[in-house]
């Protein structure tokens, strides 16, 4: 009897939940944000973007809210960039806190990896050279199967003329929900 080879791989996945914010929409629109993390901005729907790998995605790709395939162990990994890449204008998730119907995933961990990367060699994409880059992300354990409404908070850090550093602009949030079934 031959065995699928789909259960040969590991129990554990890990889901990749990419979300792009439009921070320009947002300074344009929400200009006076919260500089309290404690007390973020509240934010529509309208202005940020979830992707999961299509083997993960139930629904909501594309949207504010993500529905996704996983099981309970599975760990959940969050992303996030602005419209230019981090680039111009910058965000960082701070902060994923569950608020409303089910527990569906644990408490979240930020993290911080360096390791290589590839960089483009100045004046063409490739070949490619290699440099240490940090790596971050928020990353969740699945503890059940269920919809859970949560907020993700997230700093935004504009470029100043002049400044060499980043600025923080504001504190703000929505709140998505994510739907895990199998």
């Amino acid at each position: 009897m031959a065995i699928d080879s789909e259960f040969l791989s590991s129990s554990q996945e890990i889901i990749n939940i990419q979300i792009v914010i439009d921070t320009d929409a947002i300074t344009n629109d929400y200009p006076n944000p919260s500089q309290d993390p404690n007390n973020p901005t509240g934010l529509p729907h309208t202005y940020m973007y979830m992707v999961a790998t299509r083997g993960n995605t139930i629904g909501g790709s594309g949207g504010a809210d993500l529905n996704v395939k996983a099981d309970v162990g599975d760990v959940i990994r969050w992303y996030a960039v602005s419209e230019y890449g981090n680039f111009d204008s910058s965000v960082v998730i701070y902060k994923l806190a569950w608020y409303a119907q089910d527990v569906v995933f644990d408490g979240e961990t930020f993290n911080v990896y360096n390791r290589t990367g590839i960089l483009p060699a100045k004046g063409t994409a490739i070949p490619v050279g290699y440099s240490v880059q940090n790596f971050w992300f928020n990353q969740a354990t699945v503890v059940a199967k269920g919809t859970e409404q949560y907020n993700v908070q997230f700093a935004l850090y504009v470029r100043q003329r002049g400044v060499d550093q980043p600025v923080l602009f504001g504190y703000y949030y929505w709140d998505p929900t994510i739907t895990v079934q199998s």
